[in-house]
């Protein structure tokens, strides 16, 4: 669902504010920006609902801000579960920058293992089964970040290039 007459950048107040594609600006100790994504909001009401998100790291760094037209053909580097207080905190000035359908560059919600040994396949936020034996070691772990993960991922990917 697009949400018309949206002026970018805002701060969002809960996750009712976002959209899959919605980015924001991480700002890096090199003085260089990563970006975050919106992949994923809850479909079901529960604990979190109001607050919690998919978020990616993108595999995209820059001297400025990032601009819809950077993310051309760029994919997730990580995906997980995290609280629109990962946006106040890790985004620039705490804003949503931009947006950019998801669909655009084949984005959708990687498939992940629940934590628990024997759990199930997830994709992105959604169980789907119980996953197999053969399954556990193919699929990250489903983790909730906390709010700073997402720049620490991407301190570590970008700057220290690990």
């Amino acid at each position: 669902m697009i949400k018309i007459n949206i002026e970018y950048p805002f701060k969002p107040k809960t996750n009712k504010d976002l959209m899959p594609g919605q980015f924001w600006a991480i700002p890096l100790s090199s003085g260089n920006y990563a970006c975050g994504r919106v992949i994923e909001i809850p479909s079901k009401k529960g604990s979190g609902s109001r607050t919690m998100f998919l978020a990616g790291l993108m595999d995209w760094h820059g001297s400025l801000p990032p601009v819809a037209e950077d993310l051309i053909g760029c994919q997730t580097i990580y995906q997980g579960a995290a609280g629109i207080i990962t946006i106040h905190k890790t985004g620039l000035e705490g804003k949503i920058n931009g947006y950019r359908p998801l669909e655009l560059d084949g984005i959708s919600p990687d498939y992940l293992r629940s934590q628990q040994f024997g759990g199930m396949l997830m994709k992105g936020l959604n169980e789907l089964r119980p996953i197999t034996k053969e399954e556990e070691g193919k699929y990250e772990v489903y983790s909730t970040w906390g709010y700073s993960v997402i720049r620490q991922l991407a301190e570590n990917h970008f700057v220290m290039k690990k």
